[in-house]
């Protein structure tokens, strides 16, 4: 698999106990697919969750993500 993007979001916010990260990864894998990975969780947490999907165009993956990064901007991350 070729990671062709990755994109890591924070939102920290000491006064409510808020430590958060969100990553997102787009490959393109060996059935010339492309699969989106997100990662999310508390910052230093052993455990996260992850998310993939996998899409048949670049196209496709690029407006998911492009959607994903809209949605953690909605919800006052920050581009790490």
């Amino acid at each position: 698999m070729v990671t062709l993007m990755i994109s890591t979001w924070t939102k920290i916010d000491p006064r409510r106990n808020c430590f958060r990260f969100y990553a997102i990864s787009l490959a393109n894998d060996l059935f010339n697919a492309y699969v989106v990975s997100c990662e999310w969780g508390r910052m230093g947490a052993k455990k996260v969750r992850r998310k993939v999907e996998v899409f048949t165009s670049f196209d496709e993956a690029m407006t998911h993500v492009k959607h994903i990064e809209s949605l953690r901007l909605k919800h006052h991350y920050q581009s790490a």
